[in-house]
């Protein structure tokens, strides 16, 4: 339960962190007049078009890529900093 609770945490902190960050992104540039297209690879986080008299945003699937990557490696730390602070387990009896 805790490992699914610390990957739940971490994903949705990343994506709202991340989206925030975007989105902000996205109106500045629609403030400026510019375009903008951010992307890894195939994987499009947000695009910011102007077609004719009108301005097109698009927030594509590498967020949510983003979020589950925050979320497992959240789940990695936390696993990680249980192993550590659990007592050894070379006790003799």
């Amino acid at each position: 339960m805790r490992a699914l609770k610390s990957f739940l945490l971490g994903t949705i902190a990343v994506g709202v962190v991340s989206y925030a960050l975007v989105a902000a992104l996205a109106v500045t540039a629609q403030a400026g007049g510019r375009t903008l297209e951010i992307a890894l690879g195939p994987i499009a986080f947000v695009s910011v078009t102007h077609e004719a008299a009108t301005t097109v945003t698009t927030f594509g699937p590498g967020l949510v890529v983003l979020a589950l990557a925050g979320g497992l490696a959240n789940l990695a730390a936390a696993l990680l900093l249980r192993q550590r602070s659990s007592p050894p387990h070379d006790r003799v009896d």
